[in-house]
């Protein structure tokens, strides 16, 4: 299993409840893999039939339990500060797309391996951000250690990052955006036009 799709596999796990009380972090990581996994049952077969069709349905399945601005302005980093209200958001946008679509085509090769969430780590000094760990079991008995960093927004927990076998996924973005700036001379809107989740931009 490469990187990228054992990436897609745990970021399935988020949940978005309703209810007024703080959700519980395990249980909302278990309940959202249960459900975008079934979910993946339904749609798999528009991959060949219909790829536009699948990539929205992972996307309305996926992109409610990510934070996707808190995790472009971490990637984007200092040069956050620089970019406009647009570009921001244009960014924001586009790392959404490309992820959506990049993990969507990971999410064909998953076979049911087990996940295993275990126990949430909340943060003592920020009610609002909890780590838990999860053990993706892969083929050929191979684990994956994963860990979720957790916001909570709304009365929901959304992913904000992810490292996966020690590897810090959010700082790999990180350093790519900052190449690419210099790829294409501090102009943030090449940049956005350019980016791929695969460092080709």
């Amino acid at each position: 299993m490469k990187l990228l799709h054992c990436l897609l596999i745990v970021m399935l796990g988020v949940t978005h409840p309703a209810l007024a009380e703080v959700p519980d972090p395990k249980q909302a990581v278990q309940q959202a893999t249960d459900q975008l996994l079934e979910k993946l049952v339904e749609v798999k077969p528009l991959y060949e039939e219909d790829p536009e069709a699948f990539f929205n349905a992972i996307d309305g399945a996926l992109a409610p339990f990510i934070d996707f601005d808190g995790f472009s302005r971490g990637v984007m980093a200092k040069y956050y500060r620089r970019a406009s209200d647009e570009q921001k958001a244009r960014f924001s946008q586009t790392f959404r797309t490309a992820l959506i679509r990049t993990y969507a085509k990971a999410l064909i090769e998953f076979d049911n391996q087990e996940i295993i969430v275990m126990e949430p780590k909340l943060d003592p000094k920020r009610a609002s951000r909890a780590s838990i760990g999860l053990e993706v079991h892969g083929a050929n008995n191979v684990v994956y250690p994963v860990e979720y960093t957790l916001t909570l927004k709304d009365n929901a927990w959304l992913l904000r990052n992810v490292s996966i076998e020690g590897i810090n996924i959010g700082l790999q973005f990180r350093s790519q955006f900052a190449s690419y700036m210099g790829k294409h001379k501090n102009n943030i809107d090449d940049v956005i036009d350019n980016w791929t989740v695969n460092g080709n931009g």
